[in-house]
């Protein structure tokens, strides 16, 4: 059977943008970028979110992760640290944006536990974006300029390799990834396709977001395309597991009224049952 056919509304949202989807124990945790918004999502809850949970951050909220004492969040130009309440803890670091209309995007914790997050260029896409690394004692530098639409993130188990998104390139990338966080080697892992989110699952595969095709595409170890799920919205965003359950962020941005009626279901978060899972997100420590 496609496993499309399988597939299911987890939360029937009209988020303008979907995003950053963590699976924290029984929760789904995921943040709408324009609206500030941080929600907890039971799994077992309520598919019209009358069960989640809501905090408001500064917007844009553009990622997420759990940290030691609340969450590490890229927010327009400055990573922070905010409680559960989603109130400011404390800045890590402040990013100097190499245009006026740029903001950070992605981010995810690597393997040793700095925050790796990426800016863009809103208007055109530009590559004058890039990947920065960001330590619990605010140290940040820039560790892959030149990005135009700094997306999707993942590293091999064994944290020797990085695999990251250019959505303007349409290309996810890999390098060989140092202890240092030091980036090298870099070679296109996939091309030819709008790449958003993306994710490694416990056989070493990937699942990855098309932001403007509607499909979740399945990579495996080479980057070679060997399978897909079509879902009734054009726009994803993000992909986590928690246990074998795939869960999908969407987004109404961009979309005309017409499209909206042709789409409802966009800015929704869904559900399709699979036969992997994937390891459970790195803890920030701050």
């Amino acid at each position: 059977m496609d496993v499309s056919e399988q597939l299911r509304v987890f939360r029937r949202y009209d988020a303008v943008v979907a995003e950053s989807i963590v699976v924290i124990g029984d929760d789904i945790f995921w943040c709408d970028i324009t609206r500030g918004q941080l929600r907890r999502s039971p799994i077992d809850g309520a598919v019209d979110g009358s069960d989640d949970v809501v905090v408001h951050v500064n917007a844009p909220l553009c990622s997420f992760h759990p940290a030691e004492s609340g969450f590490v969040v890229s927010g327009g130009d400055r990573v922070t640290i905010v409680d559960e309440q989603g109130r400011s803890v404390r800045i890590l670091a402040t990013i100097e944006h190499a245009g006026p209309h740029m903001r950070l995007n992605e981010g995810k914790v690597d393997p040793v536990g700095r925050w790796v997050t990426g800016s863009m260029d809103t208007q055109d896409a530009r590559p004058i974006g890039a990947f920065y690394s960001v330590t619990a004692d605010g140290r940040s530098r820039t560790i892959m300029p030149g990005i135009g639409t700094a997306n999707g993130l993942e590293w091999s188990p064994d944290g020797s390799r990085i695999y990251f998104t250019d959505t303007s390139t349409g290309t996810i990338y890999t390098g060989s990834y140092d202890a240092d966080g030091d980036i090298s080697d870099v070679d296109v892992f996939h091309a030819g396709c709008p790449h958003d989110g993306l994710v490694m699952d416990n056989k070493g595969e990937f699942w990855g977001a098309l932001f403007g095709e509607g499909r979740v595409v399945h990579l495996n170890a080479d980057g070679r395309e060997i399978g897909s799920i079509t879902l009734p919205v054009p726009n994803l965003t993000s992909v986590a597991f928690a246990a074998t359950t795939l869960y999908i962020g969407s987004a109404r941005e961009k979309l005309t009224r017409d499209e909206l009626g042709h789409h409802p279901l966009s800015g929704s978060i869904f559900a399709v049952d699979l036969d992997v899972t994937a390891a459970p997100p790195r803890i920030f420590p701050g």
